[in-house]
């Protein structure tokens, strides 16, 4: 209350006598009843409406004015900065809730898995950016090899690639099974028209030293993957080929939503040694995220509040218009 008391007194005298005439008694009632008046004693930031600032000072050029800057930088801070693992709050989905729930948001009216992928693809290009940074050494691009599985994930792939050459990457598609679906095809051309090589094999040796790459994107299986099943070619060898890279030429590794050959629940049971750097969770963690112990992203602001409640989600606080979150 002093605090305010002072900051009442030193707006009056700032005021020209002419434009001012309300009695310290009338303005500390008006004060008392305006709903948005916020002392934050905290940062000694005072927050005022725009328009008692421009009704107690209209002609003064010092005016008391709104300012959310410091209560808003302080709320939009990842939550990684609170907290050493955030992924604890938001819940985790086992295999079967995660399909139900994916089948949930594309039930009509709904999502379409056009619109759902398109969301997914951009929070996994903005999670690699925030991880790779602008560009590497000598002043070029970073290089960014996605591998891309034929279902969803892959998909989720896709999108990526087109729009992290819209963030100044140098990318290249690498995409063994290549769906027929029209969507699929569609995403291709798309990422062929941005110039994005589209390979159906992994780099040879020869080729991935000539063209070091900085990341590896997994969006090979996600939780559709039946871990109770061998892995099947080509993509076993793919998997040892990324870790091969991963090792080799010190690349970042990163998994969509499930690390590829990890079991949607119970994480890496096959014994493939196959542990990425970071992990892109899509909607909301899945139970294997609990085994995974590099950086983790929460990716895809789209999940309704009333499905994210029906399956036991906490939607991490995004900061700003960010499309992922760091939960670790």
């Amino acid at each position: 209350m002093v605090l305010l008391k002072h900051f009442i007194l030193t707006t009056c005298c700032l005021c020209k006598a002419s434009s001012f005439t309300p009695t310290l008694s009338t303005l500390w009632s008006k004060l008392l009843t305006r709903r948005h008046f916020v002392l934050t004693t905290s940062s000694f930031s005072l927050l005022l409406p725009s328009a008692l600032s421009h009704s107690v000072c209209p002609s003064s050029s010092i005016t008391a004015k709104t300012s959310s800057f410091d209560i808003a930088k302080t709320s939009s801070l990842p939550a990684s900065k609170h907290s050493t693992d955030m992924s604890l709050q938001t819940g985790y989905l086992n295999a079967r809730d995660a399909a139900a729930l994916d089948a949930e948001l594309m039930s009509t009216p709904g999502f379409s898995l056009e619109q759902l992928m398109e969301l997914a693809g951009l929070a996994v290009a903005e999670a690699v950016y925030l991880v790779g940074g602008e560009g590497g050494g000598g002043g070029r691009k970073k290089r960014v090899l996605l591998v891309c599985g034929p279902g969803n994930n892959g998909g989720d792939g896709l999108v990526a690639a087109r729009h992290l050459v819209h963030f100044g990457f140098d990318a290249t598609i690498v995409y063994p099974k290549p769906s027929s679906k029209p969507h699929f095809v569609n995403l291709v051309k798309q990422c062929e028209d941005m110039n994005i090589p589209v390979l159906l094999a992994m780099p040879s040796e020869v080729d991935a030293e000539q063209n070091k790459y900085d990341i590896i994107v997994d969006a090979i299986f996600g939780f559709s993957f039946d871990s109770t099943s061998k892995i099947r070619e080509p993509f076993a060898t793919v998997i040892s080929k990324m870790i091969q890279l991963q090792k080799n030429q010190n690349a970042t590794l990163i998994s969509v939503d499930v690390p590829s050959g990890w079991d949607v629940d119970g994480g890496d049971l096959t014994g493939l040694n196959f542990h990425p750097d970071v992990l892109i969770s899509l909607t909301a963690p899945k139970m294997s995220a609990k085994k995974f112990l590099g950086r983790h992203f929460v990716g895809g602001r789209f999940l309704p509040p009333v499905i994210a409640e029906k399956y036991g989600v906490q939607m991490p606080l995004y900061p700003g218009v960010s499309q992922v979150m760091e939960v670790r």
